[in-house]
């Protein structure tokens, strides 16, 4: 399903332009060396055999690791220490020279832009720890083309003209960009496609998305049927759907596509409506849901504060409808806050459930992620965010070991096309990534007991049969 999923943040910031006065004023900034933020700063990790030492707030970490994106390797041994990618061997582009930025006869340096700070502080920054997650194991196993992968983060604040910065600020001093998630990516949109940077991350603003170097691709007007079908058969009495979601543009810009889904399964979506990020109770939004007989009550990209104040204030009016959904829900701060109090939440995923204890035999993808989010950054919170920075981090390893003569930012993003399937690093449902489609599979995860586990399909990692890409624009 394709639905930029984002945290709630400030609806001016989040899918807005930025004025072409205040565009040239930034540039000329930047070419003038005033940069909006600063080159990353503080604790800083070092690669060593062991993985580095980092801490969850470092600005940037120096990491890498090998393993190909269906995540091969084998479990930790003996003290719980984190399991490995395969051993590094030779590869063609060992020997291969480089005069592009950001890569030495010994290091390849990229950056990863993500919201860290503003209204939400840490919002999306999950995303540069899972990438540097990654790299800690690829570097640990030897690095990639005879080098170690260095990763610095960048931080939009949440605000469109920092964003911007941010870009002009790293792109020279980097070979690609790699595990973006920058919600405020609209200010520098316009600049990825000219800079012809390899840009490894998912572009939230839309416009962003039509620029050959943004991989992997996204197949925009498509949603994905299949969660919202289960739903129906599941609770075939239940009818009445309601929709909320945090009220940003880049978030409402997402929401029709989910709303085509709804309906396409059989459901009367009787209201969507967008709630106030900042608001401190939601309590009106319940009783609404009350008084027209919502049954199906979903909620599209709350951020978990957000989704906490909410199921308080449900609690508070007795409102426990028979389906309580959510997209972004799934994380372990959802369980710290609310313990038992949010059991019966469901949660669609197009991961592997890793939040379930039981799940990490089930790929070996999932315990490398699992096991060196935890070195990296230890008892940082794992949700969507980590998962992606780890793909496209695992997306762009591959890509690079398949160059040969040369290390060029065009050879990479040529290397990328070829590459047809792209599953996140083992823990991700595969999708060809030249297209950003795949088969229509998804799987279920239930809040139970204060803490989240698998609800279906329980005999395989993702039900692909129900559903459809369906078009819906």
């Amino acid at each position: 399903m394709v639905l930029c999923v984002l945290v709630a943040l400030v609806s001016t910031a989040c899918g807005s332009r930025l004025p072409d006065d205040v565009l040239e004023s930034i540039d000329a900034g930047n070419r003038s060396g005033d940069t909006t933020g600063t080159e990353a700063q503080g604790t800083t990790g070092t690669s060593t055999a062991n993985g580095p030492s980092a801490s969850e707030n470092s600005p940037g970490t120096a990491v890498a690791g090998e393993s190909t994106t269906n995540g091969g390797g084998t479990g930790p041994s003996g003290g719980g220490g984190p399991s490995s990618g395969p051993v590094a061997v030779a590869s063609k582009c060992d020997d291969a020279k480089s005069d592009a930025p950001g890569v030495t006869d010994d290091e390849i340096k990229v950056a990863s832009i993500v919201t860290d700070s503003g209204p939400l502080p840490g919002a999306t920054e999950g995303s540069f720890r899972g990438a540097a997650s990654y790299f800690a194991m690829v570097n640990a196993n030897g690095g990639v083309c005879g080098r170690k992968v260095t990763i610095v983060k960048g931080d939009d604040g949440l605000d469109p003209a920092k964003a911007r910065g941010e870009f002009l600020r790293l792109e020279p001093q980097v070979f690609a960009f790699v595990g973006n998630y920058a919600v405020a990516d609209s200010g520098y949109s316009n600049l990825i496609g000219p800079s012809g940077i390899p840009y490894v991350s998912l572009s939230v603003d839309p416009a962003g998305r039509e620029a050959r170097n943004v991989f992997p691709r996204t197949a925009t007007g498509y949603v994905n049927t299949g969660p919202m079908v289960y739903l129906k058969q599941k609770f075939p009495k239940v009818k009445d759907a309601a929709v909320l979601y945090a009220n940003i543009g880049a978030v409402a810009a997402n929401v029709p596509g989910f709303q085509a889904a709804v309906k396409k399964a059989g459901f009367n979506l009787k209201y969507s409506a967008g709630a106030e990020v900042t608001s401190p109770d939601f309590t009106p939004e319940v009783r609404q849901a009350q008084e027209e007989g919502i049954d199906f009550f979903y909620l599209f990209a709350f951020e978990v504060n957000m989704h906490v104040r909410m199921v308080r204030n449900m609690r508070q009016q007795n409102y426990n409808p028979p389906i309580k959904g959510s997209n972004i829900a799934f994380n372990t701060r959802f369980s710290q806050l609310l313990g038992k109090d949010g059991d019966g939440w469901l949660n669609h995923n197009a991961h592997l459930i890793f939040l379930d204890p039981t799940e990490r035999n089930r790929s070996k993808g999932l315990a490398q992620f699992l096991d060196w989010n935890e070195r990296v950054f230890p008892g940082a919170q794992l949700d969507l965010f980590p998962v992606s920075g780890w793909g496209r981090a695992a997306l762009f390893t591959e890509a690079l070991r398949k160059l040969e003569d040369s290390i060029t930012r065009k050879g990479l993003i040529d290397a990328l096309y070829t590459i047809k399937r792209f599953d996140g690093g083992g823990i991700e449902s595969p999708i060809d990534p030249t297209t950003g489609l795949g088969e229509a599979c998804f799987n279920m995860a239930v809040h139970k007991g204060g803490r989240w586990v698998r609800s279906y399909p329980a005999d395989k990692l993702y039900e692909c049969s129900l559903g459809e890409n369906f078009k819906f624009k």
